[in-house]
């Protein structure tokens, strides 16, 4: 995903290397995959959703493995993304959408992808759908698809719309195949996205080491909220060790103008910010946004409620400001 770029960036351009970290970067295949390798602690630390540190921590359908951030890593990042068959049945936006849903009741369900149940995307996408009074436990299908996979099934008919994060919405977009019918930053504004999510027996038994990684991650976020950066990291991101996409692909969300389908763009300046309105900072306010999702999604039997102190065992904003007193001092 394109908001794995400060990870990237701190590896590629020396931040690491400098803070004394001897890193290894693993692509993986997909979050299921990534949230696997963390339960069985094969990976110290992940780019992940917010949600999965509640995930994990909490054993939501998966062994409970205790884990915690110190850095946010992005927000914004993700578009909500519908076949252009969708577009020539009427859809415009969420209420035109359910004209086309009711007109077909019946006779066809429509199906759209998000990429874990966990995430961002489910929750926006089921937002930006009860805007149009669609009920998205009723009245579509939503599956689970992995982000690289989303174009490929709406290529092949498999799915009708996608809310996936960059740069796998552009891909369709600059190829024609799809619209955008908003930014996730449209409809929920500001809202956090990835961050660092480490075990806690990491943070204990290494924290010299982790506090240097979070100062490393504070120093590339910087330059890749840059926009005079913008040109370079999408280079960097294209690699065939990391993206393997199109330079183009990459920079319809990171420079713009974000191309929406269509013949329809719109400014990229906040599609997705690593670095701007205190972006790295893991917020009680961000921690508690990422768990009222779940309990507004009803994602588990009980809604999880939980203290000022329970969310900053989670959300550890004494590690990442450890880490910018050490830049300040260096």
């Amino acid at each position: 995903m394109t908001d794995c770029a400060p990870l990237i960036v701190a590896k590629e351009l020396g931040f690491f290397e400098s803070a004394g970290l001897d890193v290894n970067l693993s692509r993986e295949a997909g979050w299921a995959t990534v949230r696997e390798r963390m339960i069985h602690r094969e990976l110290d630390g992940a780019h992940a959703h917010a949600s999965m540190i509640y995930e994990m921590g909490f054993g939501m359908g998966v062994n409970r493995v205790p884990c915690l951030t110190g850095f946010i890593l992005s927000h914004n990042g993700s578009a909500i993304s519908f076949s252009n068959e969708l577009w020539n049945l009427g859809a415009r936006d969420a209420r035109s959408l359910k004209r086309v849903i009711d007109a077909h009741k019946g006779t066809r369900k429509f199906r759209f992808a998000v990429v874990m149940k966990f995430s961002t995307q489910n929750y926006l996408l089921r937002k930006w759908l009860r805007i149009g009074g669609i009920d998205p436990d009723n009245d579509v299908e939503l599956v689970i698809v992995p982000p690289p996979q989303v174009f490929s099934c709406l290529m092949g008919g498999h799915i009708d719309g996608y809310c996936a994060g960059e740069p796998w919405s552009s891909i369709g977009l600059i190829e024609g195949v799809c619209w955008c019918a908003g930014l996730s930053d449209e409809v929920e504004r500001m809202h956090p996205e990835k961050i660092l999510l480490v075990h806690h027996r990491f943070a204990e038994s290494r924290h010299e080491e982790h506090v240097a990684m979070i100062s490393a991650l504070i120093q590339a976020s910087e330059y890749c909220d840059k926009q005079v950066n913008r040109y370079e990291l999408a280079g960097i991101l294209s690699q065939r060790k990391y993206f393997n996409v199109s330079r183009e692909a990459l920079l319809n969300a990171l420079q713009g103008p974000f191309q929406r389908g269509m013949g329809e763009q719109s400014s990229a300046l906040d599609a997705i910010i690593f670095r701007r309105n205190n972006a790295s900072l893991p917020t009680e306010a961000k921690a508690r946004w990422v768990l009222g999702e779940i309990n507004r999604n009803k994602l588990m039997p009980e809604s999880l409620e939980l203290s000022s102190e329970e969310i900053q065992n989670y959300f550890r904003m004494d590690l990442y400001e450890e880490a910018e007193a050490m830049l300040q001092a260096s």
